[in-house]
């Protein structure tokens, strides 16, 4: 499976994880970005089974927006040697539905760059690492936590500023292991200019996550908290 995601890194390791958070995309239909349990989210990053790093997206309200912040850090090491390391961490503000803003910054194992994003009526004035662009049409910033991404055909990526091509593929429905319990999802996987499979549960939240990097790793998402309260009661 393909992670190229337009980041010009010299490193196998950094191209297997970067394809874990940064899809951002066109998703018509929908009137609110889907957050099921408005509960924080977070999940264990795995290379080859074994754990290197977290992603945590929380959920506030503040006034009419909707603010969703979320990080990301993994660190590879090698007999107590880091051998890499990545922080990326971005914030971003909803109204009516619809992306207001975003910011993000990438720490590639000591490279930092940024990307914004700021509605400018249909449009979006986007700034990256390689200048600035204005993108007609709705952008919604998922980091795959919403399921609206599996309308979209178009993403923007988060560490390059670019938008990329996808297609969906509906791979049908699944038990899986969230928060040690078995619960029924839908596997959806990415093709196109960004790889990658995800699931979701029944009432829409992100559960799971696996892609392969260029080196030949299985990189999986592990849900340390993902499931509603209602589910935790009702699921085992």
């Amino acid at each position: 499976m393909r992670t190229n995601v337009g980041g010009h890194i010299g490193h196998a390791f950094p191209a297997c994880f970067v394809a874990a958070f940064l899809l951002f995309t066109a998703a018509p239909g929908h009137s609110e970005p889907h957050t099921p349990n408005k509960e924080p989210l977070e999940f264990e990053v795995q290379r080859d089974g074994v754990p290197v790093g977290q992603h945590r997206v929380s959920f506030a309200r503040d006034g009419k927006d909707l603010r969703v912040d979320i990080v990301f850090d993994i660190k590879i090491k090698l007999f107590g040697l880091t051998l890499y390391s990545l922080e990326y961490s971005s914030q971003s503000r909803w109204r009516n539905g619809k992306l207001e803003s975003l910011d993000a910054r990438t720490n590639d194992d000591g490279t930092v760059s940024t990307v914004s994003a700021k509605r400018v009526g249909d449009a979006y004035r986007i700034s990256g690492p390689d200048g600035m662009e204005t993108v007609r049409g709705d952008l919604i910033p998922t980091n795959h936590w919403n399921i609206a991404v599996t309308e979209s055909d178009r993403v923007l990526n988060t560490i390059t500023g670019k938008v990329n091509a996808v297609r969906m593929r509906d791979l049908g429905e699944e038990r899986i292991e969230a928060e040690g319990r078995t619960v029924e999802a839908q596997r959806w996987a990415y093709t196109g200019d960004l790889e990658s499979e995800v699931w979701y549960g029944q009432h829409g939240e992100w559960v799971k996550m696996r892609f392969e990097g260029r080196d030949g790793s299985q990189i999986e998402y592990v849900c340390k908290r993902c499931l509603s309260s209602h589910q935790r009661m009702t699921t085992r």
